[in-house]
């Protein structure tokens, strides 16, 4: 009887001092990896500093972390001047570093016979707008508010030139029959309006005629049997500098129907679905929610 209430004993202590430890334990740890997600940042930011012209992207990267995770052991009187010049010096920096690889992109597409036009940030070639993201480390090519990219291309003078002789290439070197675009389009209204019940010489909402018009353009086999080896896509981006093409070479007409275009409010443009941004130039154009013809004798 003695004996067991000497191990009731031991087994009461042992569990008090396990829990009592455990609890020091894991605040020790959730301590050190506070500690640590301060310091990380700490180190990268000392490192970057000793050259803090080509380290910029890396500068400005960990001294934005730094700001999210010093909160938690460093007071804001201490912290933030700190943080606060650092941002200084990153963004400084980033601008030097920016200024000098759109010089670069100026010469190399100089080379190719474009000048660019705009500031570091948003170049501007022909009909395409260069969006150059020195924080991220990534350029973003435009046409008409649309990416004529798959994806970012990075930050290399080569790679953004191949993108734009690529993305021109695609978009404005195609042979389009402008006369039968208008006969498709025509043609794609009135269905749109008729499946409506509306009158033919309705407004039809430009979003759902580019869809029609996309599945007029599909094969009867991709018809009977829909398959994405069968698809024949026409992206946004042709359509809109097809429509480009139509509106500065004035024509619009088909067998004496004229195509119109209905500007959207501020607030329908801001919407992708219920209006498209057709561009008059790389950087001006309007939003357009309808499209109508309209008799002319």
């Amino acid at each position: 009887m003695e004996n067991e209430n000497l191990n009731v004993k031991e087994t009461s202590w042992q569990e008090t001092l396990t829990s009592s430890l455990s609890s020091i334990r894991s605040r020790l740890t959730e301590e050190v990896r506070r500690r640590k997600a301060v310091i990380t940042p700490v180190e990268k930011i000392l490192s970057a500093l000793k050259d803090p012209h080509h380290n910029a992207v890396t500068l400005y990267e960990a001294t934005q972390l730094l700001a999210k995770v010093s909160k938690t052991l460093v007071s804001p009187e201490e912290s933030e001047p700190l943080i606060n010049q650092l941002n200084l010096i990153a963004r400084e920096k980033l601008s030097d570093l920016q200024f000098s690889f759109a010089r670069d992109l100026r010469l190399a597409f100089e080379e190719k016979g474009i000048t660019l036009e705009g500031p570091p940030e948003k170049l501007v070639a022909g009909l395409f707008v260069i969006h150059v993201n020195m924080a991220t480390r990534q350029v973003n090519m435009t046409f008409s508010h649309q990416p004529v990219t798959d994806k970012k291309v990075k930050l290399d003078v080569n790679r953004v030139v191949s993108a734009y002789q690529r993305a021109k290439r695609e978009i404005c070197e195609r042979n389009t029959n402008i006369e039968e675009l208008l006969k498709q389009i025509f043609e794609t209204c009135q269905r749109v309006l008729k499946l409506g019940d509306k009158p033919p010489e309705e407004r039809a909402p430009i979003v759902e005629c580019y869809r029609e018009l996309v599945l007029t353009k599909q094969s009867n086999a991709f018809r009977k049997a829909p398959s994405k080896g069968g698809f024949l896509d026409y992206p946004k981006t042709h359509f809109i500098y097809d429509m480009l093409v139509a509106r500065q070479e004035n024509r619009l007409t088909f067998e004496n129907n004229k195509l119109n275009f209905g500007p959207s409010t501020i607030e329908v443009g801001a919407d992708s679905s219920k209006a498209l941004f057709l561009a008059d130039s790389a950087l001006n154009g309007h939003f357009i929610k309808d499209i109508y013809f309209t008799r002319e004798n």
